[in-house]
């Protein structure tokens, strides 16, 4: 697999400037359609046929939008949108609702429809050509899921927004093994009351979710991190490392 990280911010600004949440395991899927999935050319954006959404926030679903107007005239339409009940129905209500932006009709009905959304629960799983992407259950503020990805014989999990517990001891372990694991760590330990109300991880959040799985990834990808925050965790997580082979977004 050849995953590229379009923008992994927990926010705006700081160091990281290729935005929030998106994720491109192939030129025609994404995950999360944040602000970095600006940094695809119209001629990319409109390659991408399928977008995996972990839940409803801003920071993972702003650009898609701006992304879908896009694709008109564009081929092999339509556009599937892949996500939990929540989710779609939060797009419906407050984006697509014709005052935040066109009414979902207008791009789902007709020939010239560019938009189609398909639920998904939790173990589902999506088959694209020799790739299966597998949904998984993380616990946060609203209704989320993770991505396990498999193709050509590895295996990438993507956890979302989430937070230690078991919830997500048993998931990962459930997924067997895993050669990259993506993780978040959003804010810093003094800041563990603010996570812990919000379900976001802080370092030592992030080493008791490593340290509750027996077998451990090949390798960890650090993401998710507050700007206001960024350079002390980036500093703290490079100094003091959470898995032997760790790569901080």
């Amino acid at each position: 697999m050849n995953i590229q990280v379009l923008g992994c911010s927990g926010g705006l600004s700081g160091d990281n400037k290729n935005g929030s949440t998106c994720i491109q395991l192939r030129s025609d899927i994404v995950i999360d359609a944040g602000t970095g999935l600006n940094r695809l050319s119209l001629v990319q954006m409109r390659q991408v046929r399928h977008v995996f959404l972990t839940h409803s926030h801003m920071d993972h679903i702003a650009a898609l939008p701006t992304f879908l107007s896009n694709q008109y005239d564009s081929e092999h339409l339509p556009v599937t949108v892949y996500a939990l009940p929540h989710t779609l129905a939060k797009l419906r209500d407050n984006i697509f609702n014709g005052d935040i932006w066109p009414e979902l009709s207008s791009m789902t009905e007709g020939p010239t429809a560019i938009l189609r959304f398909e639920e998904i629960q939790p173990g589902h799983c999506v088959n694209i050509d020799d790739m299966s992407i597998k949904a998984f259950e993380v616990e946060h503020s609203v209704p989320t899921v993770g991505y396990s990805v498999k193709n050509n014989g590895q295996h990438f999990v993507f956890c979302a927004d989430t937070i230690a517990g078991s919830i997500l001891t048993q998931q990962l372990k459930a997924l067997g093994d895993i050669d990259t694991l993506m993780l978040e760590c959003a804010f810093p330990d003094e800041l563990m009351d603010v996570a812990q109300k919000t379900k976001h991880m802080t370092p030592s959040l992030l080493q008791e979710a490593l340290a509750s799985l027996k077998q451990q990834p090949k390798e960890l990808w650090v993401t998710h991190l507050k700007p206001s925050y960024e350079a002390q965790l980036r500093e703290l997580l490079t100094k003091i490392p959470p898995h032997k082979n760790t790569v901080v977004l």
